[in-house]
């Protein structure tokens, strides 16, 4: 039985081989353009002209622009593109072949991160499509549903603690520059730009990420969904002025960073 339904994975792994780069790829890229927005917006904020946004106010902020219902249309189905490239993750792993605890929680990464980023997918589609969304902090919309579950407080405070942890596990990989990881560059001084690049950008989002986890451990242990924060509401917690800024341009630089994996990043095949 346990040979038949790895076969069977096999197989299907082997089907869907083809067309998973391309794919993984857009995603990056789609990924990178709403950081790049992000960053954007939060820096120009810094200079006292408006306030920061998190990723569905930097997508609502290419509405009213020339061109914008398109933009948001491309950046749906490349978030799309990522989704489907985080549940390839999750499910055939392609890029690890060892075993354990920390392979597990990576699978469950992948697959929370698919949730997430198919949420900002659907966001920008309706952007694209309406002009507008049906409302609401995507944050804490996820929370309260997650609290209504069994041992709803529990699993909400564990996901705090998770996203803590990954955001000190992003500022480590910054520290160490270690953020090139199965990327090819054409030379050396590229290789170099881009991991620099990369090493200001992933230490701004794991800045981001440690109070967007304690807000939602918060949120899970006080029972109440709008204790959480979105990445929109921490940036607008920071002083205007250089901090704001500094972090902005960070986010930028990750933005940057994802669209050159979409380039240089090497992209495992199921197999």
């Amino acid at each position: 039985m346990n040979r038949s339904i790895e076969n069977a994975g096999s197989s299907a792994a082997h089907q869907v081989a083809g067309w998973v780069p391309p794919v993984a790829r857009a995603g990056y890229a789609a990924k990178g353009v709403v950081y790049v927005l992000l960053g954007y917006i939060a820096f120009t904020a810094a200079m006292a002209s408006g306030q920061p946004e998190g990723a569905s106010g930097a997508l609502q902020s290419l509405v009213d622009e020339s061109g914008g219902h398109l933009m948001l249309m491309l950046i749906a189905v490349g978030l799309l593109a990522h989704v489907i490239w985080r549940m390839v993750q999750a499910v055939l792993d392609p890029e690890h072949r060892e075993h354990g605890a920390k392979r597990v929680f990576m699978r469950l990464f992948y697959a929370l991160s698919a949730v997430i980023y198919g949420s900002l997918a659907y966001t920008a589609w309706q952007l694209s499509r309406q002009g507008q969304t049906d409302g609401g902090n995507g944050t804490e919309i996820w929370i309260a549903r997650l609290l209504d579950k069994p041992f709803g407080t529990w699993l909400v405070m564990a996901a705090g603690v998770g996203i803590i942890g990954y955001g000190i596990h992003q500022l480590i990989k910054a520290a160490r520059g270690d953020v090139n990881r199965r990327m090819t560059t054409s030379n050396a001084t590229t290789s170099r730009a881009v991991r620099a690049i990369g090493r200001i950008g992933t230490a701004a989002r794991g800045v981001v990420l440690l109070p967007i986890g304690w807000f939602v451990f918060k949120a899970g242990r006080s029972y109440s969904a709008a204790t959480a924060a979105d990445t929109g509401e921490v940036l607008q917690m920071l002083e205007r002025g250089g901090l704001l800024a500094a972090v902005g341009l960070g986010l930028l630089a990750y933005g940057v960073h994802q669209i050159a994996k979409a380039v240089y990043r090497r992209i495992e095949r199921p197999d």
